[in-house]
């Protein structure tokens, strides 16, 4: 268990010094965030059960406002970078790892590359979509006049990238909740 102020911070700091440069690939540096990582490896965990596991502080000492405070931080940045995510809904939302933040913690051991949240495959499809929804909204405004087949085959292939848009955004939405 990672706890500030223990004999075995030493020995702690070397392990994440190690792991953080396995851990570059997912932009995580912070020995903060790593304890915090570490901690819902072993489940799922709140705020306060997180500031008393990593700092050993309880709600009832001194110190332990600002500690929450470190902690709401560090989830709100790993919730941002689609590593831990909490229930919508509901009176007790503790925090949990995503299945993203699974499969790359996962990947430290080994010599793979961590996954991002949006692939670069996804962003191609996104990108595609995009660019041939300029020229139907063109020519549906007027600005633009397309030959009949021309448009048939433009709006054909809009549709089918968005399908596969569509898709990945919901597989990519499932990974990070």
């Amino acid at each position: 268990m990672f706890r500030v102020g223990h004999d075995n911070i030493d020995r702690l700091q070397d392990e994440v010094r190690k792991g953080v440069s396995k851990l570059k690939g997912l932009d995580i540096g912070d020995e903060l965030l790593v304890g915090i990582l570490g901690q819902l490896v072993e489940g799922r965990k709140t705020i306060t059960e997180l500031v008393e596991q990593v700092y050993g502080i309880h709600p009832s000492e001194e110190g332990f406002k600002s500690s929450h405070t470190r902690i709401t931080r560090g989830i709100r940045r790993l919730e941002s970078e689609g590593m831990v995510s909490r229930k919508l809904l509901g009176r007790d939302r503790p925090y949990k790892l995503t299945q993203l933040a699974v499969a790359n913690l996962a990947r430290i051991g080994g010599g793979e590359q961590q996954q991002s949240l949006v692939p670069r495959t996804d962003l191609a499809a996104y990108l595609l979509t995009v660019i041939l929804a300029v020229p139907i909204a063109s020519h549906a405004i007027g600005w633009l006049n397309l030959a009949e087949p021309t448009t048939i085959g433009l709006f054909g292939s809009f549709c089918f990238f968005l399908g596969i848009s569509f898709v990945e955004v919901l597989k990519t939405v499932r990974r990070v909740f």
